[in-house]
C-alpha cells in the first residue's frame, strides 16, 4: 500500500477595520550570519518584484552586504543597491523564508515598518484580499493549495437573487452601512 505524503500547511490572516490601503503584518527578521533578530512590521506589496529591507533596519541588524544590484521602481532605475541575506519569520511563527533582499528607503515616517514583502514571497503560496462589508481581510497560505478564479466560479454557480430588495431607507445589502437609496439603489 503506498504511503501518504503529509504536507504541512501554514497560514496567517490579518483583519483591518474599514478599508485598508496598506496591508501589513508583524514579522521577525534575522541576520543569517549572527542570528540577531529584530521585530518589525512588514508591508505586503504585490507591485514589488522582490522583498526589501529598510536601511535603518539593515544597520540595526548589522547586515553585511552580499552583493549589489540594479532596482527599477516608480522613480526610475537605481544602480548599486545593496543586497543582504536575511531570514524572515511571519507572525504565526510557522512560515519562514531565507532569501536575498535589497535595501530600500524608509517605508514609514516613524520607521515602524522595516520590511517590504514582495512577490518573491507572495508567489510561494496563496494570497487573497477581500473587502467584504467594508472591512479588509488578507490571508496567506503556504504552500499554494488551490486555484482562485472568480470569473470561472461565477460561471459555475447560480447568481444570488434576492427575493426582496431593501426599501429605499433600509441599509444596503452590501454591508456599506449606507442607505440603499445612496448605495446600490442609485
Amino acid at each position: 500500500m503506498p504511503s501518504e505524503k503529509q504536507i504541512q500547511i501554514n497560514s496567517l490572516t490579518r483583519s483591518f477595520k474599514g478599508i485598508s490601503r496598506v496591508i501589513h503584518s508583524p514579522v521577525d527578521i534575522f541576520n543569517t550570519s549572527t542570528g540577531q533578530k529584530e521585530s518589525t512590521l512588514a508591508i505586503w506589496d504585490t507591485g514589488a518584484t522582490g522583498s526589501a529591507i529598510t536601511k535603518s533596519l539593515s544597520q540595526k541588524l548589522g547586515l553585511v552586504k552580499i552583493g549589489q544590484t540594479q532596482v527599477k521602481g516608480v522613480h526610475g532605475i537605481k544602480a548599486g543597491v545593496s543586497v543582504y541575506a536575511v531570514k524572515i519569520v511571519l507572525n504565526n511563527q510557522n512560515v519562514s523564508f531565507t532569501l536575498p533582499v535589497t535595501e530600500c528607503d524608509e517605508l514609514t515616517d516613524d520607521k515602524s515598518a522595516g520590511f517590504l514583502i514582495g512577490m518573491d514571497i507572495i508567489t510561494r503560496g496563496d494570497f487573497v484580499i477581500s473587502n467584504f462589508q467594508n472591512n479588509t481581510v488578507m490571508t496567506f497560505r503556504v504552500p499554494s493549495m488551490q486555484r482562485f478564479d472568480f470569473v470561472q466560479s461565477g460561471k459555475d454557480s447560480q447568481p444570488l437573487i434576492s427575493t426582496k430588495l431593501p426599501g429605499r431607507n433600509d441599509l444596503c445589502f452590501c454591508g456599506s452601512g449606507k442607505k440603499y437609496k445612496h448605495c446600490h439603489g442609485k
